[in-house]
């Protein structure tokens, strides 16, 4: 048993669920009583594990058929499992049963929101709000609402408004200042964030979100001692260790920034996956054999993870082992032949050995998947204009370019592969919005354009990230 699943839970709701997993999920015998009950089905909501929570609704509805608490956690459950209609259909029955139950109210605010019935949702978690109890979860919600939306004002107040009772849920503080940095908010979120740590000095998550904010203002020392604070209150806060690492690295720290992974080791996911983070660091530094001892290391921790073996058989064809590398992408396909890494490696490698037919069928099988990545977008973009497949490219670009309006990078392999398809006329509308270092790089002729080269900007975008992470 894994005694820090209940870090954040009270030595009630501790016992609780080790008293239901010692009877009844192993079939022995013991009364609970509805209240009981609820904080067990909720710890499993919390804990987001599916099949203890479904066994525990199944007990409470055998013990408690007409409790509405029980039916509003089979009405989540169906959320959870996305049956939204039959969950609607059970909440919308215990409206017309109980119109002035804000519970009620809540779940079909979640409901709703769960469906893209944004406005609905806000409404009834409005409504939920009015009886004061757990505002903190309510406002959460009502945020991630308005976020959801694109309101990034209401949803930054609905944030803060939440951080400020005490019944707010620990993630909210990271969801706020993530929409802080896309609402570009930043000197406003380290004002509240700071004033919040004044409040709540043992708060890990406060002082690693102030690490991230200061790290997005490019405050890096200030970064590196949030991130150490948080890490002292929190020894065990994994995602501090990591952005702590990846702010050393960025600083040119490899050694650092390794250490810092190193120093978490008991707190990872697992071994494989530290390990791998840890490789990644000395393969961005072009440390080839360091890399591959950690990779190696990696895969003895666990020689069943395809992505461990991916990652090896990437770092192998990197440094010119294609033949160790082939046997260990093959064997990470056969295990997980879905899985977006695992296709983006095999993709990657069979490009690197010339291998135009197999990456080509790997890319298109990765932009496939709903784990597929911006960057790993970006790398379909680049092969395909390495290989001057310029039709595809042009479809996929421009279908890019309505996710990520006026994106240097998609617009500037737009604008050259318009070029060398003599849509002149096309390229010289998206001219404004390339990056014009890149553009003279990609596609030197247009700089000698007699149309065109007047045209092209002088300056860089302000927005020019996409290239400096390829």
């Amino acid at each position: 048993m894994d005694k820090d699943r209940f870090k954040d839970f009270d030595e009630e709701e501790r016992q609780l669920v080790l008293d239901f997993e010692n009877t009844v999920l192993r079939g022995g015998q013991r009364f609970f009583d509805v209240d009981e009950l609820e904080v067990i089905m909720d710890y499993y909501f919390e804990v987001n594990d599916i099949a203890p929570l479904e066994r525990a609704v199944e007990y409470a509805e055998q013990l408690y058929p007409d409790s509405t608490v029980v039916k509003l956690r089979r009405a989540h459950l169906l959320i959870a499992k996305e049956q939204f209609d039959d969950a609607l259909r059970i909440i919308k029955a215990l409206r017309r049963q109980e119109p002035d139950n804000t519970d009620v109210a809540y779940s079909l605010g979640v409901a709703y929101g769960a469906v893209g019935e944004h406005e609905k949702a806000i409404e009834l978690f409005m409504e939920a709000a009015a009886d004061g109890w757990l505002l903190g979860r309510v406002y959460a919600n009502m945020a991630e609402e308005y976020y959801l939306m694109d309101n990034y004002e209401e949803a930054i107040r609905y944030y803060q408004l939440s951080l400020d009772t005490d019944s707010y849920d620990s993630a909210t503080i990271y969801n706020y200042v993530d929409t802080a940095i896309r609402a570009h908010a930043v000197d406003e979120a380290v004002a509240y964030i700071k004033s919040f740590v004044e409040e709540h000095p043992y708060s890990s998550e406060g002082w690693h979100c102030l690490g991230n904010l200061y790290r997005e203002l490019g405050l890096f020392e200030k970064a590196i001692d949030a991130y150490e604070y948080a890490i002292a209150i929190d020894k065990t806060n994994f995602s501090a260790y990591t952005d702590l690492s990846s702010t050393l690295e960025f600083m040119g720290q490899t050694a650092d920034a390794v250490t810092a992974l190193l120093r978490a080791r008991d707190y990872a996911p697992s071994r494989s996956v530290l390990y791998r983070m840890v490789a990644n660091i000395y393969m961005n530094a072009e440390n080839h054999d360091l890399a591959l001892i950690y990779y190696r290391k990696s895969v003895e921790e666990n020689p069943s993870d395809p992505n461990a073996l991916a990652a090896l058989a990437m770092a192998y064809v990197l440094t010119g082992e294609s033949g160790s590398a082939m046997p260990l992408i093959r064997a990470a396909l056969r295990q997980a032949p879905d899985s977006a890494e695992v296709l983006f490696s095999a993709a990657v490698i069979y490009d690197i050995i010339d291998n135009f037919e197999a990456a080509s069928d790997y890319f298109e099988r990765t932009m496939m998947s709903d784990d597929c990545t911006e960057l790993m977008c970006q790398r379909y973009t680049q092969f395909l204009y390495k290989h001057k497949v310029y039709d595809i490219l042009i479809q996929f670009a421009e279908e890019s370019l309505e996710l990520y309006p006026q994106s240097p990078f998609y617009s500037t392999y737009l604008t050259a592969a318009y070029f060398y398809t003599n849509r002149y006329n096309s390229a010289s509308q998206m001219l404004p919005y390339v990056n014009a270092e890149a553009l003279a790089e990609l596609c030197p002729e247009i700089v000698q354009h007699p149309r065109l080269s007047p045209l092209v900007p002088r300056q860089l975008p302000k927005d020019d990230s996409s290239f400096s992470d390829n």
